[in-house]
């Protein structure tokens, strides 16, 4: 019967332990489906000027998802996260949102993913 107790818990600990494993494994961030086209945005030297009370912008946000980190955003709204009212004034920013890419040229109001990818040369998956 002891030997049948020690089998039990050692059984127990191992589905503890499966079990464990599983749901770390499974809470580890995979990446997202717009990351790499994200970070082709960025490194092409587009960025998007908004603020955070902006519909428009924030659509624009919604549709790269989570990888929306990954894009260069400067805030205009003093009030806003991490703002930066001076670059927006610099660069004469007068509606939201703007995107300026790395070559100079500038577009008002919400644009395309795929709009994007020809702007900016990057692949939209």
């Amino acid at each position: 019967m002891r030997e049948f107790h020690k089998m039990a818990i050692l059984v127990i600990v191992i589905v503890v332990i499966l079990f464990g494993v599983f749901f770390v494994t499974r809470g580890e961030a995979e990446p997202n489906e717009y990351d790499e086209f994200a970070k082709c945005i960025t490194n092409s030297g587009a960025k998007m000027y908004g603020a955070y009370w902006c519909s428009h912008c924030k659509s624009q946000k919604e549709s790269f998802g989570d990888s929306w980190k990954l894009i260069n955003y400067v805030e205009c709204d003093p009030k806003g996260e991490n703002a930066n009212p001076a670059e927006c004034e610099e660069h004469g920013i007068k509606g939201y949102p703007t995107w300026i890419f790395g070559d100079g040229q500038r577009n008002a109001g919400s644009i395309s993913l795929s709009s994007l990818a020809i702007k900016t040369g990057c692949e939209l998956p």
